[in-house]
């Protein structure tokens, strides 16, 4: 039974989250507004940072359907302007993701791991870890982190290596040198914790360094443990340590609050 390891470990659970608000704006033109004057970020409960609930007033990104919130959406399309200047056309591929959808892209990927290795528990979890968040941890529930590819890729997320086409490399260079300007910052650089190099993701840092330092307050992750979530007993013995992987995963420049 799965209700006697929650005295030992108060993890995850299994309600799921809501629907985002059925909003769509149309994107903002141009604008040279600094992250500092940005709209404070909205308010958010424990069950909003755990994906169990969706963020406030999110928007929808009309080309790609995916939501955000709209400050984060805004930057997004003010984003988006300056590359169609320079010649790129990029591609919103994943905003927010909720409890459920992050536990569907888990388990597909852990599935998979069964199915193909012969891996033990600890393998199996930590190798499904360095492709995506354990269901609850994600940023993606926050309503800030955005998943950005560019139309001659099709949409696809590729990590850099050394056959990586040089046109793949030329656009995640013009990313690292303008996103910053609109507020993001690149989340996972591959070098610490369990999550490898993301070149792709990018958070809303006026927002997501708030409820960063919000979410590593949370000391109950009892209502985000459920049994369909793919290794689920091996994460609840061992949950604390998963929480650790996945904050030293993050980019010391896109917080405020990891330590070493």
């Amino acid at each position: 039974m799965l209700s006697r390891f929650f005295s030992l470990f108060l993890v995850l659970g299994c309600l799921w989250g809501c629907a985002p608000q059925r909003e769509t704006l149309k994107p903002s033109p141009p604008s040279k507004q600094g992250p500092e004057s940005q709209i404070p970020p909205p308010v958010l409960s424990e069950d909003q940072l755990l994906g169990l609930e969706s963020p406030p007033g999110m928007v929808q990104d009309p080309e790609s359907g995916h939501y955000a919130l709209p400050e984060v959406m805004r930057s997004f399309w003010k984003l988006r302007d300056k590359a169609a200047q320079d010649g790129w056309h990029l591609v919103l591929v994943s905003g927010y993701r909720s409890f459920k959808h992050q536990m569907r892209i888990w388990n597909h990927y852990d599935s998979l791991y069964k199915k193909t290795d012969i891996l033990d528990s600890k393998r199996r979890v930590r190798a499904v870890m360095s492709l995506v968040s354990v269901p609850g941890l994600s940023r993606h529930h926050w309503g800030t982190d955005l998943d950005i590819s560019e139309a001659g890729l099709r949409g696809q997320l590729v990590n850099v290596h050394p056959d990586t086409p040089a046109r793949v490399v030329q656009f995640y260079n013009w990313m690292e040198h303008n996103a910053p300007q609109f507020g993001f910052c690149k989340v996972y650089l591959g070098k610490r914790g369990a999550i490898r190099d993301e070149p792709w993701h990018w958070s809303y840092f006026p927002y997501s360094s708030v409820y960063e330092k919000q979410f590593m307050a949370i000391r109950d992750f009892h209502k985000v443990m459920s049994d369909q979530v793919g290794d689920v007993h091996y994460l609840m013995r061992n949950f604390p340590e998963a929480v650790k992987e996945e904050t030293r995963s993050i980019n010391t420049e896109c917080s405020m609050e990891i330590q070493n």
